[in-house]
């Protein structure tokens, strides 16, 4: 019994112990499980995790290489732009000229107090923006316009288009074919060229001083005449509208101006020149002739004819271009113009206008620096009918003019001269409009 209690005692307590360590065993077993899970959890957050974070840095890398796109094609953009108004600056062009100094008049002359005046004020902007078109704006800001500006009296005073040489199939040939389009000097006469204190030989111009600016087309070019051993022909051919008045035309009539020019010799310079202003009716011409723009009186519609002849010689001719004048590097010149008109109406009433005029004047560079000028001109009216000349009623205008010019530099001369200013006529005393002119002209 004893024994067989102690075997029962035995048996329950290895069954006990062997409970306990099954016990034990399922346990470890179980956490050894939920480690392992965790850890794996871990390790699947922290391969999203590096993943998200690839896919961050090639996101930051692609944006990084986009802002770099952006910022070369913005800096493209900001070089072409620079390059652009580059282009822009290097086909535009300004240049001007100007005449400052003092004007002192008899009693009939606008000056007679003496007074510091700009009789000459010019800027002009150029752009062109091809080989063959050029605009051209011009700005009048002398004294006589910056307090009258008007529709015959404008600012802006030149606007035109110029086209060189624009028919390319007249290339190799002996013809060459320019044009102008807008509003601008026409070619008739020389003195236009140069009929301003700052161009000319003298600070003051002709008595007539004919010129005609008017808005219209204008064509113009040279015929060589190499295979008859001679020189270039020059032409000129224009239609305006005629009349005074800017940007309108009073009437269907046009204007019509033709010209030619030819140097038989280098030194020598021959031009012929023909105007008609078309019918005017009541409007003011675009031509000018010693200020006379105005129709005869009574006249209700009335048309203007104007011929001239021009010569010139340079004695030592020099390498400057012929205009200007002012700055010419010949050692003389000597320069002769004569012309008539004749301003013609249908009003049986009215009176026709007609006259002539002309000039001869001269420039002898006594040095590089100084050279001394005169002139003689006229307008002379047919019969013994008058009109206002240059501001004063005559029948007959006579100016002499003789000056004196020091070039301070290159572009700028000191320019001193005086004007004996005659008129006469049947029943007219001599008004008394002498001229004694200082001033500095420059170009740029």
């Amino acid at each position: 019994m004893r024994k067989a209690m102690v075997f029962i005692l035995s048996m329950a307590t290895s069954f006990v112990f062997a409970a306990n360590g099954f016990a034990e065993t399922t346990e470890t077993t179980q956490a050894t499980a939920a480690s392992a899970d965790e850890v794996g959890l871990l390790k699947s957050q922290v391969k999203e995790l590096m993943q998200r974070i690839e896919q961050l840095e090639q996101k930051q890398a692609q944006q990084k290489d986009e802002m770099v796109a952006q910022k070369e094609e913005l800096s493209k953009k900001v070089e072409a732009s620079k390059v652009d108004l580059s282009n822009v600056l290097s086909k535009l062009k300004i240049k001007g000229r100007a005449a400052v100094g003092f004007l002192k008049s008899d009693k009939a002359g606008a000056y007679q107090s003496g007074s510091f005046e700009v009789p000459e004020a010019k800027l002009q902007f150029t752009f062109q923006p091809d080989d063959i078109n050029t605009i051209f704006m011009r700005f009048n800001l002398s004294n006589a316009v910056a307090t009258t500006i008007s529709a015959t009296n404008p600012l802006i005073d030149r606007l035109y288009l110029e086209s060189k040489n624009f028919l390319p199939f007249l290339k190799n040939t002996p013809y060459s074919l320019n044009g102008r389009l807008g509003r601008f000097a026409l070619g008739f006469g020389e003195e236009y060229n140069s009929n301003n204190s700052v161009e000319g030989i003298l600070p003051s111009n002709s008595a007539g001083n004919v010129s005609v600016t008017d808005e219209g087309l204008e064509l113009n070019g040279k015929i060589k005449l190499e295979k008859f051993g001679l020189n270039p022909l020059g032409w000129s051919l224009s239609v305006s509208d005629g009349n005074s008045t800017v940007g309108m035309d009073s009437s269907s009539s046009k204007a019509f101006m033709g010209k030619l020019n030819y140097s038989p010799i280098k030194p020598l310079y021959l031009s012929a020149s023909y105007y008609d202003s078309g019918a005017l009716k009541l409007s003011d011409s675009a031509s000018t002739i010693a200020g006379i723009v105005a129709r005869p009186a009574g006249a209700t519609n009335w048309q203007r004819r104007i011929w001239e002849v021009d010569g010139r010689y340079d004695f030592g001719q020099g390498n400057k271009p012929l205009d200007p004048p002012a700055y010419s590097d010949s050692k003389a010149i000597l320069r002769l113009s004569y012309g008539s008109f004749h301003d013609t109406t249908s009003t049986a009433a009215a009176m026709e206008r007609s006259g002539n005029f002309g000039f001869v004047d001269g420039l002898y560079n006594l040095n590089k620096k100084i050279y001394i000028a005169g002139r003689y001109s006229f307008v002379d009216l047919d019969d013994s009918m008058t009109a206002t000349l240059n501001s004063v009623t005559a029948n007959k205008y006579d100016r002499y003019s003789l000056g004196l010019g020091y070039r301070w530099s290159e572009n700028t001369i000191v320019k001193l001269s005086y004007d004996w200013n005659k008129n006469s006529g049947s029943n007219i005393n001599d008004a008394r409009d002498n001229l004694l002119s200082a001033l500095v002209t420059a170009q740029f």
